[in-house]
């Protein structure tokens, strides 16, 4: 089971196991000398977004910690268990140290500042099934667990146990009796029969923290079919609309479940992370005609970090923002049955690098955008940065990308193409705060994309220009085939150098349009469910 948190006593425990009896594994992905007191890792990933660099590295026990005593750079090696470092979160995953009979997982921390390198050891747990722990109660086979209710105290979920939500699964109070979920790299979370969901609550923070090669999974229990279970809903303090004018701060209830609560004042919460993860099969009717989302995210702020995170087969939208400033990065979103990517509520966040991927015989639009339905014009309106999108239709979709209902964006570097339309723009507000092409005001435009679709734009409802003529009066787009070897360009593409930087720190600099630099940047390799 989970060690305790305390470092020193985690300490003690590591240097235990590994001054014991050790014997080594093929699996294993580090080794221990008690002679000296090394752990020689091997392959070590060290992870910087989609780029890594590979090492082999030595760790040495030291004081009250470890103490990095050498590394030298090798060639990438992917397709099996290694030591991942990743430098977003400080965190060093080692999947497999065998001692004895016995198999554990560690997870050490870098003191900040440390040079040579330091670092703590966070976590230490069996990668054999050691039981239920008291949060819990035994599943229905040996080796599951299953979560139900509310929790209000930290809790953390192992790769050890097959963990199973049991109808609604709630991480804290509302702004009350706070409380963290820790999801360790490989572990997989099931949905038992439909109406199970996990929801984290203001307040609270999920840490799922997956790696390339033990992606964290959340999916239904047969992996057949979309809607076998609800789906992960975040729920946060960042500003959304939808209230009376004047309300402040403004929070409003979940249309599915309107017992919840989201939204609030703060524009930079912190809701946690979650890297490297796979949300499949979900999307069940929590109650008729209401379905749950692969992941929803409910007025979830700008301090909580999203990247390489799948949603596939999902029987509602793949992801949703209802409000919000959150940003997102490395999104993959596949055989979503109705929209791939989904906002409302006044979501004025970011994301780069997003692949939407319809399947042949299902799914509606890759983006449905809104800035409130009731208000089209309420504030704070809609306003997203988008780059870096490839959006990838089916003859049986609707558009490409749906702009209505007052929203507004800032989409760059994108490429839109097996459509029936691929840009559709509706409704008289929507039009009225884009401007008119040649005197667009800012609020809605499309710069450096491509579209290739049965017929690339469709005017919708009060319509006071062409979205031909605002499309082509903007810099860099183009109206041709954008030469794609299924969802990468091809050789040749003129996707590889179209593209141009956003002005905006949370965005990387690239040169590039689409998802992908070329053919040989595939970041949805090793992690993803098959698609």
């Amino acid at each position: 089971m989970l060690r305790s948190n305390n470092k020193h006593c985690n300490l003690t425990i590591l240097s235990a196991v590994m001054l014991g009896a050790f014997s080594t594994s093929s699996f294993a992905a580090a080794t221990f000398d008690p002679a000296t007191g090394i752990v020689d890792m091997p392959v070590v990933e060290v992870l910087n977004g989609a780029s890594s660099e590979f090492y082999s590295a030595q760790l040495q026990l030291s004081g009250d910690g470890l103490q990095l005593v050498a590394a030298q750079s090798i060639p990438a090696v992917k397709g099996q268990q290694r030591v991942v470092f990743d430098s977003a979160t400080t965190a060093v995953h080692v999947p497999s140290v065998v001692v004895g009979a016995n198999d554990f997982y560690a997870k050490l921390k870098l003191v900040p500042g440390s040079n040579p390198l330091r670092f703590t050891v966070d976590q230490l747990v069996s990668n054999s099934f050691q039981g239920c722990p008291s949060f819990s109660t035994p599943g229905p086979v040996e080796g599951s667990c299953v979560l139900s209710g509310e929790y209000n105290q930290n809790i953390t979920l192992t790769k050890n146990i097959q963990w199973i939500v049991s109808s609604g699964v709630f991480i804290g109070g509302d702004n009350v009796n706070s409380a963290t979920l820790t999801i360790n790299p490989g572990t997989q979370i099931f949905g038992q029969q439909g109406a199970d969901y996990l929801w984290i609550r203001r307040g609270s923070k999920i840490m799922a923290e997956g790696t390339p090669d033990n992606p964290i999974v959340m999916s239904g229990p047969l992996q057949q079919t979309a809607g076998e279970w609800g789906g992960l809903v975040i729920s946060g303090n960042a500003p959304v609309n939808g209230c009376n004018e004047g309300v402040s701060p403004c929070e409003i209830p979940f249309e599915a479940i309107t017992s919840e609560f989201f939204g609030g004042n703060n524009p930079a919460d912190n809701s946690g992370v979650i890297k490297y993860t796979q949300i499949l099969f979900a999307g069940f009717a929590v109650r008729p005609n209401e379905e749950l989302n692969g992941l929803t995210l409910n007025g979830v702020g700008s301090g909580t970090v999203i990247d390489f995170v799948q949603v596939h087969e999902g029987l509602d939208d793949g992801v949703e923002m209802f409000g919000g400033t959150v940003g997102l990065k490395h999104l993959v979103l596949t055989n979503i049955g109705d929209d791939s990517l989904d906002w409302g509520s006044g979501w004025t966040g970011k994301a780069q690098f997003v692949l939407i991927k319809q399947a042949d015989d299902d799914g509606d639009r890759g983006i449905e955008a809104d800035n409130n339905e009731v208000n089209n014009d309420i504030e704070p309106r809609a306003k997203p940065v988008l780059s870096n999108m490839t959006i990838i239709g089916a003859p049986v979709a609707t558009q490409g990308v749906l702009l209505r209902r007052g929203t507004g964006a800032n989409i760059w570097n994108s490429v839109i193409s097996g459509f029936p339309d691929c840009v559709s723009i509706d409704g008289e507000a929507t039009f009225i705060n884009a401007g008119a092409p040649g005197n667009l005001t800012g609020e809605l435009t499309m710069v450096n994309s491509f579209v290739n679709c049965g017929n690339n734009f469709l005017d919708g409802n009060g319509a006071t220009f062409a979205v031909s003529d605002w499309f082509t009066s903007q810099a860099g787009n183009s109206q041709e085939d954008a030469l794609l070897n299924g969802y990468l360009p091809a050789v040749g593409s003129p996707l590889t150098l179209s593209g141009a930087p956003v002005n905006d720190a949370f965005f990387d600099t690239v040169d590039y349009v689409g998802a992908f630099e070329d053919a040989d940047d595939d970041w949805t390799e090793e992690w993803t469910f098959n698609f």
